[in-house]
């Protein structure tokens, strides 16, 4: 889990400019990126009590696996974010 912490970093800052730019967009990802999990954990525990079974609350975490890789695909492009025309070389 560590080393997935560190590519996150490790995206944003292959994806910016200059290091005003990283900042800006760390700033913005590390906030829906600790807000959104924190629900986590509650969203568990209410499918596993509305359904009485692990089964649900198991293929929602397959489904949300699935939906970061796709969105990993779309970060991993190599273009600056704020520019649809500059290409990393």
């Amino acid at each position: 889990m560590i080393k997935l912490f560190l590519l996150f970093f490790i995206i944003l800052s292959l994806r910016t400019e200059n290091s005003n730019e990283a900042a800006q967009l760390s700033g913005m990802a590390q906030s829906f990126g600790y807000l959104l999990p924190a629900f986590g954990p509650i969203l568990f525990g209410f499918l596993h009590d509305a359904t009485n079974s692990w089964k649900v609350p198991l293929q929602a975490l397959i489904g949300i696996t699935v939906l970061l890789f796709i969105f990993g695909l779309g970060a991993s492009r190599n273009r600056y974010v704020g520019s649809s025309l500059k290409v990393v070389r």
